[in-house]
């Protein structure tokens, strides 16, 4: 299986967050009309090829199977996650929204998508390659 890539999530917090974040706060003075919350959830995703077939992991802890949705549009593979949270008195959510450019050459209706221990594991095979096909030349 050879390692494409490795997607790092970014959720708000770098090496320079305090720092950041002091400049990046909302002013006081201003009222709270925008959304000043920077914090997305991003999963972190890894990709696989071998010779068969292309795998996507993605790391989603915490959702259930039924608040996660997986699209093929074209060349893109969309995953969408929406989770509500209650807590206390504030209902909030926490959503995430990866995709994934392919190669054209896939079965798109043979997509598998699995979901196990807050890991999300789609399996796209790919389509098989055109053989070159020899034409006999007639006089």
């Amino acid at each position: 299986m050879k390692y494409l890539t490795r997607r790092q999530p970014t959720n708000g917090r770098q090496l320079w967050g305090d720092f950041d974040s002091f400049f990046n706060a909302p002013p006081p003075f201003l009222p709270s009309f925008f959304d000043w919350n920077n914090d997305v959830y991003r999963p972190a995703i890894d990709l696989f090829e071998d010779e068969a077939s292309y795998i996507v992991h993605a790391e989603v802890p915490g959702f259930d199977r039924k608040e996660i949705t997986v699209e093929l549009e074209k060349d893109r593979l969309i995953l969408k996650g929406l989770r509500k949270l209650n807590d206390d008195d504030e209902n909030s959510e926490v959503s995430f929204h990866r995709s994934v450019t392919l190669p054209d050459a896939i079965k798109s209706d043979k997509v598998n998508a699995k979901y196990e221990n807050g890991v999300l594991t789609v399996t796209i095979p790919k389509a098989e390659a055109l053989k070159p096909v020899q034409i006999e030349v007639k006089s």
